[in-house]
């Protein structure tokens, strides 16, 4: 019997701590959807980015070694949604990227023709589309922290979309709507970054910040000149760079919720 009023006072006081912190059992699952989610978006350029630089590299098997991380990274966080959710609109919506991923995964052991870039393409934005609209469903409102840190995330995701829209051009898919999506993701590179500088950062952070900002002047650049400059290898490169210092941030926002 004093086990059991022991069970009843500790259940008390869980409730109590939660109620008091505003963090209920449905928020803290629905911060590990959104995580899932925010890596899920960050995925399907990455692995569209590999897929192109697979297509014009010299070092075919580092780089289908990548990808091939790349997607049992994203397994893992669809297995983490599945875990987490008990949405059926978010489990249809798995079901669906699900499907995208499968399709994804036989892609890319065909040869590489430009008819299997188009559909990297379309299930890369339907990977996307799919993680966007899981966020929607378990957003709430954020602590100005959790938006710093969903802001580096939504860079880390702009690092791959802009070298991924770079690739295609070069590999001969010049599509209007392609060099929009490139131009509108540097402009939204640019805006993120003003936000990060009006934040407060120390040591390491401030070290990744001040190099964020004298690097990305000058890969932008590159980025923005893609019709002058066939640069994959330098921006593939430069993308793990930039990310480097994204993720030193991220870590500490994420150390500070």
């Amino acid at each position: 019997m004093k086990y059991l009023t022991d069970l009843v006072k500790r259940g008390l006081l869980l409730t109590l701590l939660l109620s008091a912190t505003g963090l209920s059992a449905t928020t803290r699952s629905d911060v590990n959807l959104l995580e899932a989610s925010e890596d899920i978006r960050f995925i399907s350029q990455k692995i569209v980015k590999e897929y192109f630089y697979l297509a014009q590299s010299r070092q075919k098997e580092s780089a289908l070694a990548h990808l091939r991380q790349d997607i049992s990274l994203l397994d893992d966080r669809l297995r983490s949604i599945a875990a987490a959710t008990k949405s059926d609109d978010t489990k249809n919506i798995l079901t669906f990227l699900v499907y995208s991923r499968d399709q994804i995964n036989e892609t890319i052991e065909q040869p590489y023709d430009i008819d299997n870039a188009a559909l990297m393409l379309d299930y890369s934005e339907a990977l996307l589309e799919g993680a966007e609209s899981i966020a929607h469903e378990h957003s709430y409102q954020f602590t100005s922290e959790e938006e710093m840190l969903i802001a580096v995330k939504k860079m880390r995701y702009l690092v791959e979309r802009i070298t991924k829209y770079y690739m295609t051009f070069q590999l001969g898919i010049s599509d209007v709507n392609n060099i929009k999506q490139l131009q509108d993701s540097i402009i939204a590179f640019d805006t993120a970054m003003d936000r990060l500088n009006t934040y407060s950062y120390t040591q390491e952070s401030a070290t990744a910040l001040y190099r964020l900002n004298t690097f990305w002047p000058v890969v932008r650049k590159f980025y923005l000149d893609f019709e002058q400059y066939r640069l994959s290898n330098i921006l593939y490169i430069s993308a793990q760079d930039l990310e480097a210092e994204l993720r030193v941030l991220e870590l500490y926002h994420s150390q500070n919720l």
